[in-house]
């Protein structure tokens, strides 16, 4: 047996008693769903399935995935959770039955899985948490781990875990893969090779579609309608100063014609941020049109799928710098043109897939961003020919969620 995992299954039970107690030192935010995190929800009969979306990012994969298990059991029962407050809220949307998602101690797990009684658990991504699994294996409920990735650092700290965590991997029903990468590495794990397969991204059918009026969702965002948009997504920390710099090297005729929103990937960098544009000479507003030159910002969290779909043209952040990027099918399915930095080492299907259509446009720091920034606002037949490849790119790569429950139907995970 591992050290690490001696360690979490010894620990586990310890922070289990204490975590009731730890409700009193928590940030007040919390509070209100520390019960849930308990596993304290209201008991039922059973749902069929127990889906789990860890925050806000997966949750965009979920409601495509309740409607394909639906097409296929259109009586099932289901409870949704999520890690996070903001995935809760947009999980209660769908209607399901929602909570956010116990701690993973023996306690927490036991007292969720005794009131909520699922016969099959589907976890998104790489929600690997092991008294999770530990409990399903004792009560006999498959699980199944869809929209499955995992990164090369993620592969060697699993591999800590020694061949009591590998053993769990060997017993799930299913794995179903973003990626052939990931596959791969999936089976590096211990997932069982009979029972691993590619189906592509679910988060993909997710997407809203391009709008028919991007004017009119400006105005719905309280931009000036008539002014294109350039939305700066996801972006992260020294890459304000870059692309600030750039902006201010086109002709100010052009960038009266423009209107400039930043979203940060996270909130807690966005004063850091904001530093950065300040210093870089940007003004910024927080509402409302920005006038001349400046940027508005943004950093609530959910909003930039919205302004995706107001944009003419986006910037896909975490490119600039040695981040690994965000994903640039994003803004293509909302029909935006798209360019990025060079750095997009994990988001390898998601560049194929655009660089297939000539869909992506790839601007290294200095001059070559400022030169693509400039070409990308001034020509307009160059942006909308990008726009339409993007578009292109982006219905190509749906329809991951109906092979993935095809997979479950056929490996008779689903329905329950």
């Amino acid at each position: 047996m591992s050290v690490a995992w001696a360690a979490y299954r010894s620990l586990a039970p310890v922070l289990g008693v204490a975590a009731p107690l730890a409700r009193w030192v928590a940030p007040g935010a919390e509070r209100s769903g520390w019960s849930e995190r308990l596993g304290d929800v209201p008991a039922g009969a059973g749902v069929d399935a127990w889906i789990h979306a860890a925050s806000l990012g997966e949750a965009v994969a979920m409601p495509a995935l309740v409607r394909e298990l639906r097409a296929a059991a259109p009586s099932a029962t289901l409870r949704l959770t999520s890690t996070t407050r903001t995935g809760r809220a947009r999980l209660a949307d769908l209607g399901e039955l929602t909570s956010l998602a116990p701690f993973d101690t023996p306690q927490a797990t036991e007292r969720f899985l005794d009131r909520v009684r699922p016969r099959r658990i589907l976890l998104l991504e790489t929600e690997l948490w092991p008294h999770w699994l530990l409990a399903a294996r004792r009560r006999g409920v498959a699980v199944a781990v869809l929209n499955a990735r995992l990164s090369a650092r993620s592969l060697e700290r699993y591999r800590w875990m020694g061949r009591g965590f590998a053993a769990l991997i060997q017993t799930l029903g299913a794995v179903l893969c973003q990626s052939d990468t990931d596959r791969t590495r999936w089976l590096a794990l211990g997932a069982p090779l009979e029972r691993t397969a590619t189906v592509g991204n679910l988060k993909h059918d997710g997407w809203p579609a391009p709008s028919s009026d991007r004017g009119a969702v400006r105005a719905a965002l309280g931009l000036d309608a008539a002014r294109r948009l350039w939305v700066l997504g996801s972006v992260r920390p020294e890459e304000v100063t870059m692309l600030a710099a750039a902006w201010q090297q086109i002709h100010p005729e052009t960038r009266a014609r423009w209107q400039v929103v930043a979203v940060p990937r996270h909130t807690a960098a966005s004063p850091g941020l904001r530093r950065e544009a300040s210093e870089a000479g940007i003004a910024l507003t927080d509402a409302g049109a920005p006038p001349g030159g400046a940027w508005r910002w943004d950093d609530r969290p959910g909003v930039l799928m919205g302004y995706y779909q107001a944009a003419n043209l986006a910037f896909v952040g975490g490119s600039l710098g040695p981040y690994g990027g965000h994903n640039p099918l994003e803004p293509a399915a909302c029909g935006a043109a798209v360019f990025t930095g060079p750095h997009l080492e994990s988001q390898g299907p998601a560049v194929e897939a655009l660089e297939a259509h000539d869909a992506l446009t790839i601007a290294h720091p200095g001059d070559s961003l400022a030169s693509t920034l400039r070409s990308l606002l001034e020509d307009d037949g160059l942006r909308e020919r990008r726009a339409t490849a993007a578009r292109a790119a982006a219905d190509a790569a749906r329809g991951a969620t109906h092979r993935a429950v095809e997979r479950l139907v056929e490996w008779k995970v689903w329905p329950a």
